[in-house]
């Protein structure tokens, strides 16, 4: 009994020194994943390892799997790889299929596997933490899933899955596989591994962030669907929820006008979850604008002009889509109007004209510096019926030193206030008729200066109603 202690004993120093032998090795030149494996108790499992080759040397790799189950004899009969031999560039990655057959134990917590291989023929290893789970024992499943109700979908949705544990041991890992699906379409998907840490009930926080999601989603119900499988018994839990809707448009309006015009858009942006009405997305023009519009646009299909507003023909501007109203005006025809009117005005007030009054100088000369100036008025009538009680009167200047009447009517001087005026009387004027009255005067000026002569005017009757017309008024400029 004792003997066999020993030798025990020696077998576990004898496989203690060889793997210290296999272990001691340079910095390792490849990165292998996965560094975590599950694999069932006196069962073969297999997985998938990636080699990649960080140096910058092309790496000759040899696997030493059989050197690994001798100093892992205790928990596997056999360690397999395919291919145990290859090359790799720097920079190059190789898949190499792994088997474990495990022999029928069962262990609490993860055991710390170094798997010994040689690079350009330098021993090194990798490392694998492996849990072996008895596949007689299944008591752990999905208990139940704890979320809100609802969401918004710019947000992320947390829940919370809670496994129970019905084991005797812990530290197993766990594989979880999440989704998010409606109508029977998946939306999300994500999967992730946990490790059984308790007895009884083990909680585990998941999310689901929606908010990244190439679309906003539409509102409506949802699935929430978590699977695991432990020792090839799948666990399955479902779990309800709302997607509530979101109405977001998002504006800019730009506008550019001056006196003779000038163009305003509008763009709306759909970054809800919910369409939006027509009647939503509109331009104000505005009345005054409505009547000067030259020309309208809808980026999505045409512009209609509803109430002096700008609207798109679409019925709604559904998620994610984006629209651009915009018109244009021009106020040229107002000043047409304008011009139109000034025009019509003196072109009515030159056809409905009744007399023309004319100050004209027949005749000036200075000596010494006084100036004579022969003055005429000349009364026409141009309209089509007679004028009555006539009365022509015409300032004479403040200067004058004689006035002398001239011409066949001869006119009345008369005092008025400091200055004195002249007039003369008709007692009617057929249409086309003219009458020319004239006067003298002499004023001194100077040596150089000028003359004014004010404006005269003319008081008549026309169709039983009295006017007054102002002529034209001179100024005489006297040279040396």
């Amino acid at each position: 009994m004792v003997m066999d202690k020993l030798a025990s004993k020696s077998v576990i120093l004898v496989l203690i020194l060889l793997s210290s032998v296999f272990l001691i090795g340079n910095a390792h030149a490849l990165k292998v994943s996965p560094n975590s494996i599950t694999v069932q108790s006196n069962a073969v499992s297999y997985f998938n390892f990636t080699f990649y080759n960080n140096e910058n040397t092309t790496q000759n790799i040899s696997l030493n799997v059989g050197r690994a189950s001798i100093i892992y004899s205790g928990y596997f009969n056999s360690i397999g790889a395919f291919p145990q031999e290859f090359q790799l560039l720097p920079g190059q990655t190789k898949t190499v299929l792994f088997s474990f057959e495990s022999k029928d134990v069962f262990f609490s917590y993860p055991i710390s596997m170094q798997i010994p291989y040689s690079a350009n023929g330098v021993q090194t290893y990798f490392n694998v933490s492996a849990a072996i789970i008895p596949i007689t024992k299944t008591s752990i499943y999905l208990y139940s899933i704890n979320s809100s109700k609802s969401f918004y979908p710019y947000s992320t949705i947390y829940f919370q899955v809670n496994i129970m544990n019905s084991l005797d041991q812990t530290g197993l890992i766990l594989p979880f596989v999440y989704n998010l699906s409606s109508q029977g379409k998946l939306v999300y998907s994500a999967s992730k591994n946990e490790v059984i840490s308790n007895f009884g009930l083990n909680a585990f926080n998941f999310t689901i962030p929606i908010n990244t999601l190439s679309s906003l989603l539409p509102p409506g119900k949802y699935n929430i669907s978590v699977y695991t499988n432990y020792n090839k018994n799948s666990s399955t839990l479902y779990f309800p929820v709302k997607i509530l809707p979101y109405y977001k448009p998002i504006i800019s309006k730009t506008s550019s006008f001056n006196i003779f015009g000038g163009t305003a858009s509008i763009t709306v942006k759909n970054e809800g979850n919910i369409p939006i009405n027509k009647s939503d997305v509109n331009l104000t023009v505005g009345g005054f604008n409505s009547l000067f519009l030259v020309g309208k646009s809808s980026s999505n299909g045409s512009a209609v002009l509803v109430n002096n507003s700008l609207e798109p023909s679409i019925n709604s501007l559904l998620p994610g889509q984006s629209i651009t109203l915009s018109y244009s005006v021009s106020y040229y025809p107002i000043y047409l109007i304008i011009l139109i009117i000034i025009l019509a005005f003196v072109i009515f007030l030159y056809f409905n004209r009744k007399v023309v009054l004319k100050k004209e100088v027949i005749e000036h000369k200075a000596v010494d510096g006084f100036i004579d100036v022969k003055v005429a008025l000349r009364l026409k009538n141009v309209s089509r019926k007679k004028i009555y009680g006539i009365e022509l009167e015409d300032d004479i200047p403040p200067n004058s030193l004689k006035i002398a009447k001239a011409g066949q009517k001869e006119g009345k001087i008369t005092n008025h206030g400091s200055n004195m005026r002249i007039s003369w009387k008709e007692e009617e004027l057929n249409p086309n008729d003219e009458i020319i009255v004239m006067y003298e005067v002499k004023s001194k000026i100077g040596i150089v200066g000028s003359f004014e002569l004010g404006k005269a005017n003319v008081k008549f009757d026309f169709n039983g109603r009295s006017y007054k017309k102002m002529s034209n008024s001179l100024v005489l400029h006297i040279k040396p």
